[in-house]
């Protein structure tokens, strides 16, 4: 977020208001075409099979039982949205301290998700992680009620919103972090978030790549650089208990300490994340078994019950209509911004969601942590020559021009699906 400041003399951000408002607006009539695409044929999907999960288990469903009932998340979901937006959009916001954007970010996106959804299910399915089984137990025993489930759900998945905002400051620096906050408080997924075990580990994936970006940086050094990747890769293998999908994530952490000339730590995280899998090896919890297990499972799943090609199919168009049309802007920024090490893996997760194994039965909700790390290169720098990969001291950007209009057209298409659904 930007008070007045110096516009910068790059050649993408030279161009004329107007070219700049008519790419805003190119770009959001283009994911708004993606939207509309991927509901008709998951309509047509549960028309024309009655064995494809739909309306049961997906949340924003337009119009399940043409009833409508209003709710304290219809009133709130509208002015989170506008508040977010409206200091978004003020000077204040460039002068806020790193520290309250952080913390206001955080309260923003509880408010943004717990109105958007907070029906929290504490049944796993049987593709979920062992883990998973027992950190949703643990939360269910502990919390003892469903208000209380909701409540602590909704406040652990929600961290996701502040330590990516920590990423992509690492990255891509200050200005075009606090530029994405706005998009990454309304994201569209974040109605999903609260469903859930996939929330809580969307969270933890988001822990793994903030530490990681923070611990390589140049001024981190010795044992203070040895003992954070230790702790980024803990968190990865933790993240792995608890969502499989989240092994993906190693790969944006792989190419993290590779931009960064760090080979010591890419061996030291990656001792540290097999040592927690072999710790809950020896608890009785082998994660490889597990693993292949979960995929056999699934393809039996999918052999007994065709029907559900369809939404495995369509998992790649879901997952980029919830991000909001900021996904198109980072989509054609990737490779050529700073924040492409932090892509790469949810990428190479996405690309491959239809081969993947994934939750035949809940399968629109295991592709909730992928979505913040798909949108984090439309506010990026542009970097060129040496600089492409990512080294330190790339280019920091003195201006960036805060996407409102992105996260306004994603935050209406939520509200208007929750008022439908």
């Amino acid at each position: 977020m930007t008070a007045p400041q110096t516009s910068f003399t790059d050649r993408v951000d030279a161009l004329d208001p107007a070219r700049r408002r008519h790419a805003r607006l190119r770009d959001v009539g283009i994911w708004i075409t993606l939207l509309v695409a991927t509901l008709t044929l998951a309509s047509v999907a549960v028309e024309t099979s009655s064995e494809v999960v739909g309306p049961t288990t997906l949340p924003w469903w337009p119009a399940q039982d043409l009833q409508f009932h209003v709710t304290v998340g219809m009133v709130v979901a509208p002015l989170t949205a506008a508040a977010v937006l409206a200091v978004a959009s003020r000077p204040i916001a460039a002068r806020m301290s790193w520290n309250t954007l952080l913390v206001l970010s955080y309260l923003a996106a509880i408010a943004w998700a717990g109105a958007l959804h907070t029906n929290v299910d504490p049944t796993t399915m049987t593709t979920a992680t062992a883990g998973a089984r027992q950190a949703i137990a643990l939360l269910v025993s502990y919390t003892g009620s469903q208000a209380g489930l909701a409540i602590t759900v909704i406040a652990i998945s929600c961290l996701s919103v502040p330590l990516t905002i920590v990423a992509v400051k690492s990255v891509a620096g200050p200005v075009a972090a606090r530029a994405l906050s706005p998009v990454l408080i309304l994201g569209p997924w974040a109605a999903w978030t609260t469903l859930g075990i996939d929330g809580i580990s969307a969270a933890a994936c988001a822990a793994v790549l903030a530490c990681g970006a923070v611990v390589s940086e140049r001024k981190v050094r010795g044992a203070d650089a040895f003992w954070g990747a230790a702790a980024a890769g803990g968190l990865l293998g933790i993240a792995a208990l608890l969502s499989y999908g989240a092994a993906w994530f190693a790969v944006s952490l792989l190419c993290l300490f590779y931009a960064r000339r760090r080979s010591g730590q890419i061996l030291v995280a990656a001792a540290s994340a097999l040592a927690v899998l072999a710790l809950a090896a020896t608890l009785g919890n082998s994660w490889p078994y597990g693993l292949v297990d979960t995929y056999n499972a699934a393809i039996g799943e999918i052999a007994a019950h065709p029907g559900q090609l369809w939404w495995l199919a369509l998992m790649p168009a879901l997952v980029l209509a919830a991000c909001g049309p900021a996904v198109i802007e980072s989509m054609r920024r990737f490779g050529s911004s700073a924040a492409w090490p932090l892509m790469i893996g949810p990428l190479m997760a996405l690309m491959i969601a239809p081969l993947s194994g994934s939750n035949p039965e809940q399968p629109e909700y295991g592709w909730i942590a992928l979505c913040p790390w798909l949108i984090v290169a439309a506010t990026a720098p542009r970097i060129h020559g040496a600089n492409a990969a990512g080294k330190p001291g790339a280019p920091r950007t003195r201006s960036v021009r805060v996407p409102l209009v992105a996260a306004a057209a994603g935050a209406c298409a939520a509200i208007v699906l929750m008022y439908s659904g």
